[in-house]
């Protein structure tokens, strides 16, 4: 849909209640705080409720509880659990109230709001099987209790977020820009910027901050790509993972590449600023790294010089099994196309 269009989801309620997996909380975030901007401009109360809280591991769950934390300031309540298992205060939230309940696709919205009714009635258990929303429907409960149901959405059309609702839903980041060095500090690459240091001292959560950066614009991140946490690191091991170029779109596997750490599109061999070191995730510019030259590495090895849009960092990436071989003898031989002097001198010398 377009930035520029206004959607209406629901009208006249009181609560909004935002579902999210715990499996998508733990490597992103975004969602919640776009949710929290929707509510605030509605007029409305908005709560987080954490699903498929069962399907994570005792420590991912230990990681989580803390990462909740941060929503505990700007939501009025936080849920964490399994779908079918509600609790009596998210029932008694809700209770008497018409709430609209959203989230993505197969995040458990229809099992919480069946969960929810049954605890209302004291009866009528959650069905096993539970059909997926289509299309937004009203579920009647007792005591005046209406529950909208809403097909699953990603995104929201939230047209020019105000500093004063970024600062309502990131206060730890805004405390943190107010002590920048430059006053239009990025927030990127910047010496003196407080925002980056309190990344590297773990202050703050990536994911946080780069859902900072999508709702100011400094960054956009491809949909389909998941946030990287603090905790991958593939210097020590192999990188499996695939992705969409942001460049040409290419998607890229990791199968063809003759080695275990695929680092750049082989079509059009651009990369991303992800790394300080090789391989350890920790670089927070995330900017483009365009191919600007080769070289020839001792054993005849051929590699790629990389330049960052954003910070200008070089790198030196292997070339691939796979990658475009016209690509990169053009840009070989780009040198020669363009000398600094004219050729024709050469037969002088």
């Amino acid at each position: 849909r377009s930035q520029r269009e206004e959607i209406l989801v629901a009208a006249n309620v009181q609560y909004l209640l935002t579902i999210v997996t715990a499996d998508y909380l733990i490597n992103q975030a975004g969602y919640p705080e776009a949710a929290m901007i929707a509510a605030r401009r509605s007029g409305i109360k908005v709560g987080l409720y954490i699903s498929k809280w069962d399907l994570i591991g005792e420590r991912a769950q230990a990681l989580l509880r803390e990462k909740l934390t941060l929503y505990y300031d700007f939501a009025d309540a936080v849920f964490a659990g399994p779908a079918c298992e509600i609790c009596d205060e998210l029932i008694q939230r809700v209770k008497g109230n018409t709430t609209v309940v959203i989230g993505d696709r197969a995040c458990g919205k229809t099992t919480v709001i069946h969960g929810i009714l049954s605890g209302l009635q004291r009866h009528d258990p959650v069905p096993e099987t539970i059909s997926s929303t289509h299309a937004s429907r009203l579920l009647v409960g007792p005591e005046e209790t209406l529950l909208i149901d809403t097909p699953g959405f990603r995104d929201f059309a939230l047209n020019q977020i105000t500093e004063s609702e970024r600062n309502a839903v990131f206060p730890e980041i805004a405390r943190l820009t107010e002590k920048c060095h430059f006053s239009n500090c990025t927030h990127i690459h910047e010496e003196g910027c407080q925002v980056i240091e309190a990344l590297r001292t773990n202050r703050i959560r990536k994911e946080r901050y780069r859902a900072f950066q999508s709702m100011t614009g400094i960054a956009q991140e491809s949909k389909d790509q998941k946030c990287r946490s603090s905790e991958v690191d593939y210097r020590h091991s192999a990188c499996g993972e695939s992705f969409h170029c942001k460049v040409c779109g290419t998607l890229v596997v990791p199968e063809g590449a003759g080695s275990q750490h695929r680092n750049h599109c082989p079509k059009c061999l651009s990369s991303l600023h992800v790394d300080n070191e090789p391989g350890d995730r920790s670089s927070l510019c995330n900017g483009i790294m365009d191919p600007v030259s080769v070289w020839v590495r001792k054993g005849g090895e051929w590699a790629i010089i990389h330049r960052c849009r954003l910070c200008g960092m070089l790198s030196s990436n292997r070339i691939a099994a796979d990658d475009n071989p016209i690509m990169l003898m053009s840009i070989a031989v780009k040198p020669l196309s363009m000398p600094p002097f004219p050729l024709t001198t050469l037969a002088s010398l």
